[in-house]
């Protein structure tokens, strides 16, 4: 075991540094933990809205907060691209040291222009909302490194010396800002004559979409729960993994979302909510460890650390049992650790699927949230009840080998009170 944790390590520590040394990666990750109140406020909103309660939807109706939640939904779910877009050039622009508001602004100039308008009239909120997103991720991304090259190829207007840095950034992104322009509408007018008729579509149907469908089956998102597992037990966290699947499981979210407000099936089994379901008291699902320490260790050690860890761990936070075990590269612990994630993230997707528990509204909880308050908002009482069964089995899991680890340090203090009292 202790050749395969350390092949494990060897094979896994150049993929993570890859990861986290990816520019677009890191500020695809920021954007959305930038974005965080938006998105929450706005999935709550439209809870607020169209949650299928009689009594709730008398209420609203009656007192007129519906058409408010409605409105305030309006302006932030159904318009995350144009958020995402701003958001995003700009921390990828900072990444590769271009001036990030000039690429922010640039950027906007570009999506807006390649989105269908009517003049002076109207911009479709369709594609300002998730079927958007990727454009605006691609845009976001083409658009600050397209200013690099013309930056490092001295193609823009240089100034005196002595001139203000503001007024010198602005002089320098006019050049690059005149050609995104130009192509921009050049593309927007050539897709016109095509059959998908604007850049959204051609993204949305030709990748989003295909891409969103394979990204959320059950062997893609198993394979992003494994490897972030795996990252953490090496002690590199794995948020940048997660990171590429947020733009698909916040769109699937706001389709689950969308169906609820229409009074239709919801579609999608994994959302961004699916996660409290698939990773309780952290990751490596350790909040039945906490437990089992706080309540069951015969060593001191131990239930003193479980006494410690067991509040962060309701709200998704095992930092302490990592390292104070420690779990990181205790070959001891990594069959429960990652097992348990496998474990948790098949059944919640089986129990959804065969309709044992509801499909999740679309609701974005924070993983923050206390475990079994997070699944109540992300759907109901049944999913709280899903997340007892996953803590109940993951604490299963981890109790042999618990107490192998429980034995062996309760005998490591046991002889140094001996030896002391020698």
């Amino acid at each position: 075991m202790e050749n395969f944790i350390n092949s494990l390590q060897k094979r896994l520590m150049p993929f993570a540094e890859k990861l986290s040394n990816n520019n677009f990666l890191s500020a695809l990750g920021r954007t959305f933990q930038l974005l965080l109140p938006v998105i929450i406020i706005g999935s709550f909103a439209c809870l607020g809205a169209f949650l299928d309660i009689p009594f709730w939807q008398s209420f609203v109706t009656s007192t007129g907060l519906q058409p408010i939640f409605m409105n305030i939904q309006s302006v932030t779910l159904s318009m995350i691209a144009l958020y995402v877009i701003i958001f995003f050039s700009y921390e990828y622009g900072q990444k590769i040291g271009v001036n990030p508001v000039s690429a922010a602004i640039v950027s906007l100039i570009a999506f807006m222009l390649i989105t269908p308008t009517e003049i002076y009239t109207n911009i479709p909120m369709q594609w300002l909302g998730y079927p958007g997103l990727f454009c605006a991720l691609i845009i976001g991304g083409v658009v600050p490194k397209f200013m690099k090259y013309m930056y490092d190829k001295k193609i823009y207007v240089r100034m005196p010396a002595g001139v203000p840095k503001i007024i010198e950034d602005a002089f320098a992104s006019l050049v690059p800002a005149i050609v995104v322009t130009i192509l921009s509408i050049t593309l927007a007018k050539l897709l016109t004559l095509t059959t998908f008729g604007n850049l959204h579509n051609v993204i949305y149907t030709l990748i989003q979409t295909p891409l969103q469908g394979f990204g959320l089956s059950l062997p893609a998102y198993l394979t992003m729960q494994v490897i972030c597992t795996l990252l953490m037990f090496c002690g590199i966290h794995g948020n940048t993994v997660f990171s590429l699947f947020t733009p698909l499981t916040m769109a699937a979210s706001a389709e689950n979302l969308a169906a609820l407000q229409a009074g239709q099936p919801l579609p999608n089994i994994i959302t961004s909510s699916f996660s409290v379901l698939c990773q309780p008291g952290g990751i490596g699902c350790t909040f039945g460890l906490a437990f089992l320490l706080t309540f069951l260790a015969k060593s001191e050690r131990l239930k003193t650390l479980g006494k410690m860890s067991i509040v962060p761990a309701i709200f998704g936070i095992n930092e302490p049992l990592i390292f104070g075990i420690p779990i990181l590269l205790n070959p001891l612990l990594f069959i429960p650790y990652v097992l348990s994630p496998i474990v948790c993230t098949v059944l919640s997707y089986i129990s959804i699927a065969t309709g044992i528990t509801p499909h999740l509204t679309g609701v974005e909880v924070n993983w923050t949230m206390p475990q079994f308050v997070s699944g109540f908002i992300a759907q109901g009482w049944q999913t709280t009840v899903l997340q007892i069964v996953n803590v109940a089995l993951t604490t299963l899991i981890w109790y042999p080998f618990f107490r192998i680890v429980d034995r062996q340090i309760t005998a490591e203090e046991k002889s140094s009170v001996s030896k002391a009292a020698a």
